[in-house]
């Protein structure tokens, strides 16, 4: 480009031919395209004036000579309208039998021209709309409708279902926290619950958009409505989506037993800065940033769109977006982390992992030791810190390290840095606005949630008062009632909000001293359930709480249960008397040396010696063997009280037979047939490592 526009090549001090003073743009253009097309590149004389034009235009810069490659338009030529039209034809089959393309071309053609009667009324028009019949098909092929015919009717349904984006279009995130993505979903492990039995469980986690890190996790127990014993269903709710929030938005601990490289001073976040701005990071905190969310992207199930949901999250700043039904591409970082946590921390819980399906499913899964939800829930926070947090991510990268795969630990190091780190510490007072509230009625022996005593402790006596006096809370809508808040995991206290003072009022349960053991909301439903079953009042919180108290007394008593192993078999012995007791043949011995102990002279035994004759068993008084019962075949080992007992050095004693003398000939290394028998054996016996007693 600089030979063309001033005639001299960069760094020569003469003209070439065809580029002198005298030349004028249009021959320097034909001259530099006859040299490249000599150098077997075509570029003509237009292209290059046209080149040079763009690269005077934009300040020299030779960027824009850099060729670039042709976006090939979807669609081709075809109008975009009748694109969207075989679209819409082929997503509303998606439910129905399938059609040929020639159906699906009829029904674009009838639906255009309904949309479009006035161009399809002109022939150029209606060809320039509707393409023919070979085109037709060459566009149902690339697009991909084609294929998309031709596959069962599920998989249509689900393609047909499926955005082409992301619910909101593709938003760029800048930092941690901007947007996060949660989801519940079925854990496939089988936990131990409160009342001793497996119990089915899932899962609920905040994921990170920006660092695709895990904010909170949740393991929730799950089981269905039992129509047939009227138990009540159990599954993930508003207190745990709460309490998940709680818990993204502290330091995770390090429990007793986790391993060291899961402490964030061994990982890759900025620790130090960390702990200089936040004082709640310890050695002792996990290798978990702290997120605090901003927006958090939803699906709509019945938790989520709670009351007690919403006010936590407006309280919180938090702002929440709902995604699309049956859309899981609205969130897809938390669904791919499903299968991430069946594949990479599920299956190593041996003890209840169900497999992937009931076909992989292993046997006597519900016979075994179980986990409790809150084991499995240590477990999973020690699985994050350990390894998801600490693994590369093929989606994340960073701008100025293109190259280099990070954790999301250290895509949290790289963007805090630029978006900086501020603590949102809570109060002991704040956190309780996590809790569920409950609007009751104050009395002089307290007040009731479900039929639930709760007094005041000691302490906050004189405040109770002062509400009592104060009459009612004076709340529009509330009919003069006072906020409670209450945690259903420990419903043993609970705390009334004075809005007046914005002072908490703590006050607990006043059976509280019969319940020894950790017990919940839906256990002490469950036994008021079944004190109403038997015909006993709702009101009679003490037989409640007795037989509450009653069932941990007999879970810590009651025995095992016993193995599922079958039947024991019967004894198949011989009947030994048993009427005197056995006598301990080393009482009173010294303490013996066991270094002077000699292995005792073993008798040679090899497969080709002969088979010894048994002796015959003693015959009875009868002339039959054992009075007339048939001989049991161990009935030879035992001696008779009134025979001799041989004694050790009897056995010793024997002379060898000729079966004994050929075992130890073929035992010899290097027997000679023709030297004398008993000095080849002596000879043998006095060698190294050689002997009867080997």
């Amino acid at each position: 480009m600089v030979e063309i526009d001033t005639g001299l090549a960069p760094g020569r001090s003469e003209h070439e031919q065809g580029f002198g003073p005298e030349t004028t743009l249009a021959q320097r253009c034909a001259a530099m395209s006859a040299r490249l097309a000599a150098n077997g590149i075509r570029c003509s004389a237009h292209t290059l004036a046209d080149k040079r034009r763009k690269w005077k235009a934009s300040g020299e810069n030779p960027v824009v000579l850099l060729p670039r490659a042709r976006e090939k338009r979807p669609g081709g030529f075809t109008d975009p309208r009748c694109l969207a039209a075989m679209q819409e034809v082929v997503a509303r089959r998606a439910l129905e039998s399938d059609v040929t393309i020639d159906v699906v071309r009829e029904e674009v053609e009838d639906l255009l021209r309904s949309r479009y009667r006035a161009e399809f009324d002109d022939p150029a028009g209606a060809a320039a709309l509707l393409p023919s019949r070979s085109t037709f098909y060459l566009r149902m092929k690339e697009s991909g409708l084609a294929d998309a015919l031709n596959r069962p009717t599920r998989a249509r349904a689900a393609l047909a279902s499926t955005p082409p984006l992301p619910h909101g279009g593709r938003e760029a995130v800048l930092r941690p926290g901007q947007v996060t993505q949660v989801d519940t979903t079925p854990l496939r492990i089988l936990a131990r619950g409160d009342d001793g039995r497996p119990t089915s469980t899932e899962m609920t986690s905040l994921i990170d958009v920006a660092t695709h890190g895990m904010c909170a996790l949740m393991i929730t127990p799950s089981r269905p409505y039992d129509a047939r014993s009227g138990q009540q269903g159990q599954a993930t709710r508003a207190i745990d989506l709460t309490l998940m929030l709680a818990q993204a938005l502290a330091p995770w601990p390090v429990m007793p037993g986790w391993d060291p490289l899961s402490a964030a001073a061994a990982s890759s976040l900025p620790f130090g800065a960390l702990r200089a701005a936040d004082e709640r990071f310890t050695e002792a905190t996990a290798a978990r940033p702290v997120i605090r969310p901003e927006l958090i992207i939803y699906d709509q199930g019945s938790p989520y769109v709670s009351e007690h949901f919403t006010e936590v999250c407006d309280r919180l700043h938090i702002a929440r977006r709902p995604a699309r039904k049956k859309t899981p591409d609205d969130k897809p970082l938390v669904e791919h982390f499903f299968s991430t946590l069946a594949h990479r921390f599920s299956q190593y819980v041996r003890h209840g992992w169900q497999g992937r399906s009931h076909k992989k499913r292993g046997r006597g899964i519900d016979r075994i030791p179980l986990y409790t939800i809150a084991e499995l829930q240590q477990m999973a926070q020690e699985w994050v810190a350990l390894e998801y947090q600490q693994t590369p991510d093929a989606g994340l990268r960073d701008p100025f390290r293109p190259g280099v795969v990070l954790s999301p630990n250290d895509m949290y190091a790289v963007q805090v840095a630029r978006s900086g780190y501020r603590p949102m510490p809570l109060s002991p007072a704040d956190n309780r606005f996590f809790l569920l509230p409950r609007w009751v009625t104050p009395g002089k022996g307290g007040f009731m949630i479900n039929y639930r005593t709760y007094q005041p402790v000691a302490q906050d006596a004189g405040h109770y008062r002062e509400i009592l006096l104060r009459g009612g809370s004076k709340l529009a809508g509330h009919k003069d009632r006072w906020e409670c808040r209450y945690n259903p995991y420990r419903p043993e206290r609970a705390w009334l909000y004075d809005h007046t003072a914005g002072t908490w009022v703590t006050c607990d349960f006043r059976l509280r001293h019969l319940l020894h053991d950790p017990w919940t909301a839906d256990m002490w439903e469950e036994h008021a359930e079944r004190h109403r079953a038997a015909g006993g009042s709702d009101q009679d919180e003490e037989a409640v709480a007795l037989a509450l108290a009653q069932r941990d007394r007999r879970r810590r008593s009651s025995k095992p249960p016993p193995k599922r192993t079958g039947t024991e078999p019967p004894f198949q012995g011989l009947d030994l008397a048993t009427e005197q007791p056995s006598q301990d043949p080393y009482a009173g011995l010294e303490e013996f040396d066991l270094s002077t102990l000699r292995p005792r002279p073993a008798l040679p035994i090899s497969p080709m010696a002969p088979p010894q004759p048994s002796k015959a068993l003693p015959a009875g008084a009868d002339g039959q063997v054992n009075g007339g019962r048939d001989p049991h075949p161990l009935e030879g080992l035992f001696v008779p009280a009134d025979a001799t007992d041989p004694s050790p050095d009897a056995f010793a004693a024997e002379p060898p037979t000729e079966e004994h003398e050929v075992v130890e000939a073929e035992l010899l290394d290097d027997f000679d047939p023709g030297a004398d028998g008993e000095d080849a054996v002596e000879e043998w016996e006095d060698a190294p490592g050689n002997g009867t007693g080997l």
